[in-house]
């Protein structure tokens, strides 16, 4: 027998779903023989409601959502697995607002300002807050309340509900692992590492987790670069890397999605060497199909959103217990299935 829900009563009761759920609320306003109508055909099923049901018939849960990133198909990824995630509750009276701030345009002051909007909501969800110097911001945040979800990019020494995040020990054993398969044969296996900003907890697991891997798989790095996430920083500084580890270099990881500097010196300066980069942005997709990236990580920052909306939800709705930190798959992107990343 399929599973009887609000739904399966209200329909067999020609009724509306919030009208079922009231049936089941003592101090909800409903007629009592509509009342004794929908509790008789519940007993008759073995139905009980669940604290989700119960939110038909009271107030809105009010989400907050700050975006703050570099980069517009990030943040077009993350409304859009937002909007996934409402349409799976939508009959759960779920109001969300978010704000879209880009850190070289807006200020600390405009983050501020953002959140401050969102007190007195029942929860909030922040993204692009790794730094230290946001730590004392989402402390005090969570202070007030701590149904604080952090996205992405993880502030590990801000106090959070839970993080929802891809693993990037996972992404950096990915590649490692990519790039020893392609070089096992070689004789030379030397890797050159770019980290994105080495103050952000997550870039700086990334690169533990990448030697890691180059010590076990026996693949060389020659050096890590810190490029700081700052295009004119990289740019300016490629000549002189490749100058000193150019005719060394077998390999590249780059942990960060500002490779575009990178893409452009090697298709400038015509060198095949075999790069992996991370994420799947329309420039990195272009070079992919060009050949001089060979592979790139995906991180899917939609679903991660995704899942940290819905569980949120979940947790202010019924109390359910969340995991410290929610990991969304990462997987490996080839010219040949890049497609499935659009």
């Amino acid at each position: 027998m399929p599973k009887v829900t609000i739904y399966t009563l209200a329909e067999e009761l020609n009724m509306t779903p919030s009208m079922v759920s009231r049936a089941f609320n003592p101090n909800a306003r409903i007629s009592e023989d509509r009342r004794t109508i929908v509790l008789d055909t519940a007993k008759k099923y073995g139905f009980s409601p669940n604290k989700f049901a119960s939110r038909l018939s009271m107030k809105a849960v009010r989400i907050g959502v700050l975006i703050n990133s570099r980069f517009q198909i990030n943040t077009d990824k993350m409304i859009s697995g937002i909007k996934e995630a409402h349409e799976k509750l939508k009959d759960y009276k779920i109001q969300y607002d978010i704000s879209v701030l880009n850190p070289l345009k807006n200020t600390d002051e405009d983050i501020r300002k953002t959140i401050d909007q969102y007190k007195g909501y029942d929860g909030i969800i922040l993204t692009g807050m790794s730094s230290a110097d946001y730590t004392s911001l989402i402390d005090e945040l969570y202070s007030d309340n701590p149904n604080v979800v952090q996205v992405q990019a993880i502030n590990q020494d801000a106090s959070c509900l839970f993080a929802s995040k891809h693993d990037e020990k996972i992404a950096s054993r990915l590649a490692a692992e990519f790039l020893y398969n392609c070089l096992k044969k070689s004789e030379r296996k030397n890797i050159l590492l770019f980290t994105g900003d080495l103050r952000s907890a997550l870039h700086a697991s990334a690169k533990d987790a990448f030697k890691a891997s180059c010590d076990t798989l026996g693949l060389d790095l020659l050096s890590t670069v810190d490029m700081k996430d700052n295009e004119e920083y990289f740019e300016n500084i490629l000549s002189e890397i490749f100058a000193h580890y150019g005719d060394q270099t077998d390999g590249i990881y780059i942990t960060s999605g500002f490779s575009a500097p990178l893409c452009r010196y090697l298709e400038a300066n015509g060198c095949d060497i075999l790069f992996v980069a991370f994420d799947t942005y329309e420039d990195i997709k272009s070079y992919m199909k060009k050949g001089i990236i060979s592979a790139s990580i995906a991180q899917n920052v939609g679903n991660q959103m995704e899942k940290a909306f819905e569980m949120l939800v979940k947790h202010i709705i019924t109390g359910e217990a969340c995991p410290q930190t929610v990991y969304t798959d990462v997987q490996l992107v080839l010219k040949s299935n890049m497609h499935q990343f659009d």
